[in-house]
């Protein structure tokens, strides 16, 4: 599997469509839809069974998707 290059521009998404995906306890990819896979520049055979972080920009700080975990275990939605 080639990793998508990231782009240093902003992309317009699609006010109408909404990026989805689910993943098991462990942040393994078990879903994505088909706008997800649009978006990111993977297939789904690419993306299932795949850390989630496999879509995280690398200027995104890890921190983020930590507290974000912190707060889905925790049964928060917000």
């Amino acid at each position: 599997m080639t990793k998508p290059t990231p782009i240093d521009e902003e992309i317009q998404l699609d006010p109408k469509r909404y990026i989805v995906s689910e993943t098991d306890e462990k942040g393994k990819i078990t879903y994505a839809n088909d706008y997800f896979q649009e978006v990111s520049g993977y297939t789904e055979e690419e993306l299932l069974g795949q850390p989630h972080s496999i879509v995280r920009h690398p200027d995104m700080p890890k921190v983020v998707f930590k507290l974000l975990w912190e707060t889905i275990k925790q049964g928060k939605k917000h």
